[in-house]
């Protein structure tokens, strides 16, 4: 399983994820949630790692949180810095999945990991994952983030959100439901 080693390499060490330490209304990140929380959940096996593709093409990664697994590109490798930040996000999600935070804003829950990304790669000198509105925006607060801000100022943080619940991809996803690995049987079962 050299994927899934090398993914809680990349958590545990990455120089560029010490970066990611925001406040995001009630959501917190912080580095310790990507080095030892996802990176524990991935080596123990609480989080599945599967190589068979995601929703989209487009997209590198993604977080299931009924099966607490990333679901990766078939050709996804984590050298590469645009997968990187792919994971990055979806280990964002993750994090708050591991809280038990039950149903909570999946508009809010997208604008923390996109910010979350958009710290990452901001602190690694590489650009954007795309030009969407959601991800120019994101790079614009994980400027201020960087700078010494802690808590995302409320104007910036409703601005962000917007963006997502603007977004199509998102417009079913208003709730999410973070349950802290807590499975039903069905989902046990097939996981």
């Amino acid at each position: 399983m050299a994927l899934k080693d090398d993914i809680v390499t990349f958590l545990r060490t990455n120089a560029s994820i010490d970066k990611i330490n925001f406040s995001f209304g009630k959501f917190k990140v912080y580095p310790s949630a990507y080095k030892k929380d996802v990176a524990d959940a991935v080596d123990s096996g609480e989080i599945k790692v599967r190589a068979k593709g995601t929703v989209s093409p487009a997209v590198g990664a993604s977080y299931d949180m009924s099966y607490d697994s990333f679901e990766l590109s078939p050709a996804f490798v984590i050298t590469t810095v645009r997968n990187q930040g792919f994971l990055v996000h979806e280990s964002t999600h993750a994090h708050l999945d591991i809280q038990s935070l039950g149903s909570h804003s999946g508009h809010e829950n997208e604008a923390v990991a996109y910010l979350a990304e958009a710290v990452f790669l901001e602190a690694a000198g590489a650009p954007p994952l795309g030009s969407e509105a959601i991800r120019v925006e994101s790079h614009r607060i994980a400027r201020i983030v960087l700078a010494g801000t802690y808590s995302v100022p409320p104007a910036d943080a409703s601005a962000l959100v917007l963006e997502v619940a603007k977004d199509p991809h998102y417009a079913s996803t208003a709730v999410y439901n973070s349950n802290g690995f807590k499975r039903s049987f069905i989902h046990k079962l097939l996981r």
